[in-house]
């Protein structure tokens, strides 16, 4: 188990289910095989395969994994097919398909090629931190974390978490970072890549990689205008990551002190090791989104 990105949601009230009722829950709401007719399918299953529980609980956390499982029906193929259906009637019946009668082509193509269509299985794993009432999904994009949010929401009935909404606009304080240190949150340092944006010229934007943030170059960007909108950080000798303006998390990576702990657990016992994990990251990340958040003066959308 390790976060790579995060997408963070907040709560305002804690939350109302134990660990024992999130786990009956979330194994009445598996995600079930596709059918020969089903194209997609959603729920969770458990995060160790070969084991039962559906949620691991430790240090105020519940770890848990979503599953979204679809039919691969590539749209060449299916293309190809209605040509050539489009095609053979127009030869043979000397007449051109309209494009009503094309779309009930493609919904029959569609339906018998679905039950022979491979299917394909995405985990998504999330963190639900009861002590700061946070749901942390481990995803790269928005529309990826609300799916896993709503059918989490669907299977309890009820989560009032929301997106985080901070008191000030984020490039700007990352724009500040840049022209002077002193001014991130405490535990934070400067990392060596960042992302500028125009905010006249919607076009305009420049990566840089690998550098000293503090360089006159990326400053002189700031002059002109632009400013930054992803930003890596280090956090404290733990934890390197980047942020960006809507304080969405990515890359996650540990560094030497964390990394070393992590070495040394036990791989032979995989619920022990697991459970180390989450209590490892976890710790760190409610630390780190505890200054972030705290920086921001962040608040549920």
């Amino acid at each position: 188990m390790w976060i790579k990105n995060l997408i963070v949601y907040l709560g305002d009230e804690p939350f109302s289910f134990s660990v024992a009722e999130l786990d009956e829950i979330l194994s009445s709401n598996r995600c079930q095989p596709c059918g020969s007719q089903t194209l997609r399918s959603e729920g969770f299953v458990p995060p160790l395969k070969g084991q039962d529980p559906m949620a691991y609980a430790v240090d105020g956390f519940i770890y848990c994994t979503y599953q979204e499982t679809s039919r691969l029906l590539p749209g060449p193929v299916i293309k190809e097919l209605l040509d050539e259906k489009v095609e053979y009637i127009q030869e043979e019946e000397g007449r051109k398909v309209g494009r009503k009668e094309k779309a009930e082509l493609k919904e029959q193509i569609t339906f018998e090629l679905m039950p022979r269509a491979f299917t394909r299985s995405r985990r998504t794993n999330l963190i639900i931190d009861t002590q700061r009432k946070r749901v942390l999904v481990d995803a790269s994009s928005a529309t990826r974390a609300e799916e896993v949010v709503a059918c989490l929401r669907k299977a309890i009935g009820t989560l009032p978490v929301a997106y985080p909404a901070p008191n000030s606009a984020p490039y700007t304080s990352f724009s500040n970072w840049l022209r002077d240190t002193k001014l991130l949150p405490e535990g934070f340092t400067l990392g060596d890549r960042c992302e500028l944006k125009g905010t006249k010229d919607e076009g305009a934007a420049v990566k840089f990689t690998a550098v000293d943030l503090g360089q006159e170059e990326i400053l002189a960007h700031l002059e002109t205008g632009m400013v930054v909108t992803r930003i890596n950080l280090a956090w404290q000798d733990n934890l390197e990551l980047d942020v960006n303006d809507k304080l969405e998390i990515k890359r996650i990576k540990a560094l030497d002190l964390l990394q070393e702990n992590i070495d040394s657990l036990d791989a032979d016992d995989a619920v022990a090791e697991l459970e180390a994990r989450i209590s490892l990251q976890g710790s760190v990340l409610r630390e780190a989104l505890d200054g972030l958040f705290g920086y921001f003066e962040v608040n549920p959308a």
